[in-house]
């Protein structure tokens, strides 16, 4: 027979360990930068509990309250491997100078990773869908990812399956017209088929620590082009 699993919560509404997905995820769930992972040792959980806490992008200053986030109905009952924030930004929308930045969060090897980067021209969308890109191509494939973003164009298309239909239509919108950025959807469609993602929708600008994270990194690249 299987071990029994318990629940190690690092970062939650309470830490400690719990003995079921249910406890667990009552704490974690919609808490903006929760830690947690599932372990069939009891002591191996205790170990991860206990290493030394990663602060957010290095520093030790306390982190703005976060607002609260709606909940999101999880698709699998898994404990993340990756907790990831992104962002895009695009300082002239359209066609100007832009920027991407994700904030990855590996809850198995306690490290965190910020990936970010710009264009000269671009827009606010393709850097939205190309800082998702570049977090899930980096995180290891067949992993558990809760990923947070402000963008609904990204979430959207998961959740509410557009990406399903456009390709069903020969990537042609509802209305009849090419789907824009069909580039990054289908390197995004491929990079989904290779994890396991939970959608969390963040509200932007409402001092969740990861999120405004992002968007500094993300307005700093776009600022080197101007």
């Amino acid at each position: 027979m299987a071990a029994k699993k318990v629940y190690a919560v690092r970062n939650g509404r309470q830490t400690g360990i719990f003995t079921s997905w249910a406890e667990c995820k009552a704490q974690v769930d919609g808490f903006p930068g929760a830690r947690y992972k599932g372990f069939t040792d009891p002591n191996e959980a205790n170990k991860w509990l206990n290493l030394d806490y990663v602060p957010p992008y290095g520093g030790g200053a306390p982190q703005a309250k976060a607002a609260p986030q709606p909940e999101v109905a999880a698709q699998f009952d898994d404990a993340p491997d990756y907790i990831i924030y992104t962002d895009g930004s695009c300082l002239r929308n359209p066609d100007g100078p832009g920027g991407w930045a994700a904030v990855i969060a590996d809850q198995i090897e306690g490290k965190l990773t910020e990936l970010h980067a710009g264009e000269a021209s671009t827009t606010n969308n393709r850097m939205e869908l190309t800082a998702a890109l570049k977090a899930l191509t980096f995180a290891r494939p067949g992993s558990v990812i809760d990923l947070y973003t402000d963008s609904q164009y990204l979430k959207n298309a998961f959740t509410k399956n557009w990406l399903a239909g456009w390709k069903r239509k020969g990537w042609v919108t509802a209305a009849g017209t090419p789907v824009k950025n069909q580039d990054l959807w289908q390197q995004l469609d491929a990079a989904f088929a290779r994890q396991k993602v939970r959608f969390h929708w963040v509200k932007g600008h409402v001092g969740v620590a990861q999120n405004e994270r992002c968007d500094e990194l993300a307005k700093s690249e776009a600022m080197r082009f101007m």
